[in-house]
């Protein structure tokens, strides 16, 4: 069945982001929220990014027939016949479960009920219903309008048809939309917990100061340091996807001392004016080096073990990029578009793998595992490849060739 409507709960940044992206793309869409003054608050939002697109030349004119798309509303009755219903409400998985039930009650059988989530569990949301098989993971990445990628989650009980009806709208969207089976914080967001953790674990010992590694981070891969993306998602919102991911994953997921004391300071990022960096108050912009922080980390600074260099910020997410491929995650091909597409990387973590050379990741990865422990410890698949002496992850074909190029758009 094709997709025509498409219901989003939630009209905060991402549901609002999410609106523009289907009206972008032709879609009619109800927005749903608890009362008139939130939906109004997304309703600005979705002005705010229609206009953004008119400085860039949309027709003032098409801006106002796409807004049209879109129909406030506060009643699940009014969502019924909706094909599709994209839920982007708390991440709190009580508040969650409320809202499918509420879904399930409302909307027609064949409709596709869909969360927004970026970590919690897909099986635990469908649990709360009684038709299982049409709850899937639709995990659109912020801006949703801009970014490029979709992950698509089933949990145990999403049918087949699901996942293919899901996969068949992100590319309605013109996004690249990669299957991943379920597990905490899916694949991109796993694979960047291990690389934000690295960059805080380097800062703590001293081995490099804030900008240099933001610095070593953009020359390498990156379109914006590790510790000014933290302050831009907020130190509070890190330690809690940070304190999830090492109750899900064990030790080498620890998250570093650093930032749970940031988050007692209140040094939260541009939230509060303070983070890794200091932020004017009004304009928001990075003005300097948050020079407190800077004097407590020399202060504790024990003697470097050893010296920094920017692979070791992308070692621990090849490692963990490899552990993904053994749970089978995700298809092997489909994981460097992704984490090109959902995090702007200029080559995914697999091709930094073969460009260093698989058995020289390996021999880094021993060496940095004796120092530091389970944060290093090669995954079992990057050895067996190593043993066979093979060079490449993947063979080269056509297809990885299209999604490489859909995610550097």
């Amino acid at each position: 069945m094709d997709v025509r409507k498409v219901a989003v709960i939630g009209a905060g940044t991402m549901g609002a982001s999410i609106v523009v992206a289907l009206i972008n793309n032709d879609f009619e869409v109800y927005l749903k929220d608890i009362d008139e003054k939130a939906l109004q608050n997304g309703i600005a939002k979705i002005d705010k990014m229609l206009q953004s697109l008119v400085k860039k030349g949309l027709p003032m004119v098409e801006a106002d027939r796409r807004k049209k798309l879109v129909k406030t509303v506060l009643d699940y009755k009014e969502i019924s016949d909706a094909d599709l219903v994209i839920e982007a409400v708390l991440e709190r998985i009580d508040v969650k479960s409320k809202v499918f039930k509420e879904l399930e009650s409302h909307c027609r059988p064949d409709t596709i009920l869909a969360s927004n989530t970026s970590s919690l569990s897909i099986t635990e949301i469908q649990a709360q219903i009684e038709h299982k098989e049409r709850v899937v993971g639709l995990h659109f990445f912020n801006p949703a309008q801009i970014m490029k990628l979709v992950e698509v989650i089933a949990g145990l009980d999403t049918s087949d048809e699901t996942v293919q009806r899901a996969i068949a709208f992100g590319h309605r969207l013109d996004k690249l939309a990669v299957r991943v089976e379920e597990c905490a914080s899916f694949l991109v967001n796993r694979l960047l917990g291990r690389y934000m953790t690295e960059a805080l674990y380097c800062l703590e010992e001293a081995s490099a100061g804030i900008e240099e590694i933001d610095k070593a981070a953009v020359d390498f891969a990156m379109p914006i340091g590790p510790l000014a993306l933290r302050d831009m998602n907020g130190a509070d919102i890190g330690l809690a996807v940070a304190n999830f991911n090492f109750q899900e994953y064990g030790e080498r997921f620890k998250p570093a001392p650093i930032l749970e004391e940031m988050v007692q300071k209140q040094w939260l990022g541009q939230k509060t004016g303070k983070g890794f960096y200091s932020y004017d108050p009004e304009t928001k912009k990075r003005s300097k080096v948050n020079e407190e922080l800077a004097a407590l980390i020399q202060e504790r600074a024990k003697a470097v073990a050893i010296k920094f260099q920017a692979e070791r910020l992308f070692l621990p997410m090849i490692n963990e990029a490899f552990l993904a491929l053994q749970e089978h995650v995700c298809a092997a091909e489909d994981l460097d578009p992704a984490l090109m597409a959902g995090l702007g990387m200029r080559k995914g973590p697999l091709a930094i793998a073969e460009e260093m050379g698989l058995d020289k990741c390996l021999t880094e990865m021993e060496k940095l595992f004796k120092i530091y422990g389970e944060r290093f410890r090669p995954a079992p698949l990057l050895k067996r490849l190593v043993r066979a002496g093979r060079r490449r992850v993947l063979k080269e074909n056509n297809e990885q060739s299209k999604k490489e190029a859909l995610a550097s758009k």
